[in-house]
């Protein structure tokens, strides 16, 4: 076969690919699958590499992501499939995985239905002599310096608390499954907004952790955390169990 001929069979791979994954994602901006063969290699379930970029992906917990990235290599598939772009992995392979985060989407995130329906769990809703406190809207801001700011509005009857505000550092966790905050400041709310500080943090670790990738066959060591104005981005090592494209 001709360097052409295989160029052009694996562009038209990638497009079958593309469609395939495409098809699949509920609400995505952008999907691109290039995968790296050869017709001989395709023919025996041997893939020399597969890459998804997906841009503006939407998770289930509403956070949006600005880039979603994943690299595997060297993967064994179903050839029959392969051949029409339905990637079937014969056993789990390893990859990396790069994810971005935006603080627009995250400020969206925590203000969304879904994740306020979860907050009445927590102690979203707590009492004090004062009265009721319950969180009216979440602002984020991803800062330079490597911190998170929270600025929360609050429906309160007491007008000395219209808002609060924390920030927080966020590490990887021990386990390498979890992005965590830590060092909050200031940590000298009132008891009532101590507990709506502590709810709002479990959310937001739980956002930026994607935990849908363990429903999805997959599991993750994170290696890598930055946080650069506007914006969050984590690398992490890849663990792939299943990975269906129909």
């Amino acid at each position: 076969m001709t360097s052409d001929s295989a160029k052009f069979g694996e562009q038209t791979l990638n497009k079958m690919a593309t469609m395939a994954i495409a098809s699949m994602i509920k609400d995505a901006e952008e999907v691109d699958v290039q995968i790296k063969t050869d017709v001989s290699k395709l023919a025996q379930g041997q893939v020399d590499s597969i890459a998804i970029k997906i841009q503006g992906l939407l998770m289930q917990s509403s956070l949006r992501l600005e880039e979603f990235y994943l690299q595997i290599n060297r993967v064994a598939v179903k050839p029959f499939s392969a051949m029409f772009g339905k990637i079937k992995l014969m056993h789990p392979a390893d990859g990396t995985i790069r994810v971005v985060v935006n603080e627009a989407s995250l400020t969206q995130a925590l203000n969304s239905a879904s994740v306020r329906k979860k907050l009445p769990s927590l102690p979203q809703l707590t009492k004090t002599q004062a009265g009721d406190h319950s969180i009216q809207q979440v602002k984020c801001y991803l800062l330079s310096d490597g911190h998170l700011a929270f600025n929360v509005g609050l429906n309160t009857p007491d007008p000395s608390l219209p808002s609060m505000s924390f920030t927080a550092t966020p590490e990887i966790g021990n386990d390498g499954q979890a992005i965590v905050l830590q060092n909050l400041s200031p940590v000298d709310h009132p008891g009532s907004l101590a507990e709506i500080t502590a709810a709002l943090v479990a959310q937001i670790s739980d956002l930026l952790s994607l935990p849908e990738f363990k429903h999805q066959g997959m599991s993750v060591q994170i290696q890598q955390l930055e946080v650069v104005t506007g914006k969050l981005s984590w690398e992490a090592i890849a663990s792939i169990d299943q990975f269906q494209s129909t």
